[in-house]
């Protein structure tokens, strides 16, 4: 499986230059200051944002280009920076909200879910919502709910920047085993040099060149 970005993005003054390719095995870390386009890379891989020229591909198939891919036929799981559960919704309904949103059948969505659930630990406060959850524990619930649908490129925007610093290092340790099992490209978002060292394998670095121009670059 292999992940092929080489595309441009242009929104008003700004522009995002993106050329790296990921392969299984690969966690690839984008960094770079606030504002550069590092979460911007990400939803264009998700199909979130349509790319202005370029092309996208993911297992050699192209996602965007001369044709696009919606987001639920590609496969990808996105972690958000904030988790983005739904309030309304216990720990468990939201895990298998887009188990049910791709029509799977509710029995075998509780059933994946609650494996999950075991897996991250997090079965004990399956009837609980969001409100009631301390930040790592939300963030647990938000990755539970990203690798229930069993994506093929797992796509992660800061998942530490809103925890404490014993969450955090609890999350990096999660992070790191699930890292090691999963069979796809992963590609994560951040700003922290001890992020990218504990989690990466490769770096792309975002750098604005010629003032609004940011380009990225692939360091191995």
């Amino acid at each position: 499986m292999t992940l092929n970005m080489q595309c441009s993005f242009t929104r008003s003054e700004f522009t995002l230059h993106a050329d790296f390719s990921v392969t299984s095995g690969e966690v690839l870390a984008i960094s770079g200051s606030n504002g550069s386009g590092k979460t911007t890379a990400l939803l264009l891989i998700a199909g979130l944002l349509n790319i202005t020229s370029g092309r996208i591909e993911i297992d050699e198939q192209l996602c965007d280009g001369s044709t696009f891919v919606q987001p639920e036929d590609r496969h990808v799981g996105m972690l958000f920076q904030n988790g983005a559960l739904f309030p309304h919704l216990t720990v468990s309904q939201n895990i298998i909200f887009g188990l049910r949103a791709r029509g799977v059948h509710k029995e075998e969505a509780l059933s994946r879910a609650l494996g999950t659930m075991e897996t991250l630990n997090i079965h004990s406060i399956a009837n609980k919502r969001p409100h009631e959850l301390s930040g790592g524990q939300q963030q647990r619930v938000a990755l539970a709910r990203t690798l229930v649908t069993q994506p093929k490129i797992l796509l992660l925007d800061e998942p530490t920047t809103a925890l404490d610093a014993t969450a955090r290092e609890a999350t990096l340790e999660l992070l790191s085993e699930i890292f090691s099992r999963f069979t796809g490209p992963v590609v994560l978002v951040s700003h922290d040099l001890r992020d990218i060292q504990k989690l990466a394998t490769t770096e792309a670095r975002i750098e604005v060149q010629h003032g609004t121009q940011v380009v990225a670059n692939l360091i191995r």
